[in-house]
C-alpha cells in the first residue's frame, strides 16, 4: 500500500494546471472592444421607408451664393468687391445665373451683428430660400 501512495504522489507531482488567468484577461479585453466598437440600432417605433434622393446630384453640382463680410463691413460676393447698397441686386444677378436660392454667409468673428442681419434682411427680400451662416470648428483655431 505505501507503494501504491507513493505512486499517487507523484502522478500529481506530474499533473499539468492550466492558468485560466491570462484567458480570462484576454477574453475581457475582447469583450470590451466589442462593446466600445459596436453600433446600436436606435428603437424607434414607427417604421420609415425613406424616398430616393432624385435631384440629389443637381443639388450637389449647384453653385452657391457666398457672401463674405470684413470686419470693417465690407462685403464680398462670389469673389467681387460690393457695397452693402448693390448687395441686392447683385445677388438677383448671381441667382439669376447660378440658379441656386442658397446663400452663404461668411463673417469676421469681429463683424458687427448688424452687417450681417443687413446682408439677411436684403438676401431674403431678392428671393434667397436658405442662408447659411458659416462657422469655424472651435477646434481648428
Amino acid at each position: 500500500m505505501a507503494r501504491r501512495r507513493g505512486n499517487r504522489m507523484s502522478a500529481e507531482a506530474n499533473k499539468v494546471e492550466i492558468q485560466l488567468t491570462p484567458m480570462i484577461d484576454a477574453v475581457f479585453l475582447l469583450l470590451i472592444f466589442f462593446m466600445t466598437t459596436t453600433v446600436f440600432k436606435q428603437a424607434t417605433q414607427l417604421k420609415i421607408d425613406l424616398p430616393d434622393a432624385v435631384n440629389y446630384d443637381r443639388l450637389k453640382q449647384e453653385k452657391k451664393l457666398n457672401v463674405r463680410i470684413s470686419s470693417d463691413g465690407e462685403l464680398e460676393m462670389n469673389g467681387q468687391i460690393v457695397r452693402m447698397d448693390d448687395l441686392g441686386s447683385t445677388l438677383m444677378r448671381e441667382k439669376s445665373i447660378s440658379g441656386s436660392a442658397t446663400l452663404i454667409i461668411t463673417a469676421d468673428a469681429g463683424t458687427p451683428h448688424g452687417f450681417v442681419i443687413d446682408a439677411m434682411e436684403i438676401a431674403t427680400r431678392v428671393g434667397v430660400e436658405k442662408l447659411d451662416v458659416e462657422t469655424q470648428d472651435p477646434g481648428s483655431g
